[in-house]
């Protein structure tokens, strides 16, 4: 695996969210169609990030998904109708300590708040790839970073706020109090850019693998 590449500056990150190679690999990621949620999820989280999750009870790509595929049919209407980011931000957050509830009781283990909230991301990135999802535009512009080693580490020399380590993964971010500090940050340096937060996950994730 590459190593999480660390952004000298804000300028920097500002210049490649906005270069033609970050705005082409969107492009051919939103672009992609999926039919179902099924599919949703199952492209949205592949097995490879399950790696995190040993000697539980049951498979963990099983408990997560079929929380997923749930939530998603239970929520689709309300995600597609969202209209502002703190209505979004606070769907995301109710969604994570569900998921975080549903871990502990099928599996006897704690899935983290930064880590549910990265997987669950995930799932909402790949949704707006969903061929049904009308305003696909205004979902992606309110879509959240999902955070991991890559994501996290990029902003290390940029945002000292944020009091990074060299080594952060995804269960890094502890506490929703801490995930909205990071949004924010990224949301800011985005917005500069011109372009939506997850494009930053494009750029340090699926350009970097």
């Amino acid at each position: 695996m590459p190593k999480p590449f660390v952004f000298s500056s804000e300028q920097a990150l500002i210049d490649a969210l906005s270069a033609s190679a970050t705005l082409e690999s969107a492009s051919k990621f939103f672009s992609a169609r999926v039919k179902t949620i099924d599919e949703v999820v199952l492209a949205g989280v592949t097995g490879n990030t399950f790696r995190a999750f040993r000697n539980l009870p049951v498979p963990p790509s099983v408990a997560f998904r079929n929380w997923s595929i749930r939530q998603l049919e239970a929520n689709l209407d309300r995600l597609t109708t969202i209209g502002s980011a703190g209505d979004y931000a606070a769907y995301v957050h109710e969604a994570t300590l569900d998921l975080c509830n549903y871990w502990r009781s099928e599996t006897g283990a704690e899935m983290g708040y930064g880590r549910g909230a990265k997987l669950f991301n995930l799932v909402l990135k790949k949704l707006a790839c969903l061929d049904s999802i009308r305003e696909r535009a205004r979902l992606i512009d309110l879509q959240h970073v999902p955070w991991d080693s890559y994501t996290i580490q990029g902003l290390r020399d940029i945002a000292p706020s944020l009091q990074i380590s060299k080594n952060a993964t995804m269960k890094f971010v502890r506490t929703p109090d801490q995930y909205n500090d990071f949004q924010s940050v990224i949301s800011r340096i985005t917005a500069r850019a011109g372009v939506p937060p997850i494009y930053y996950d494009i750029l340090a994730w699926d350009m970097g693998h």
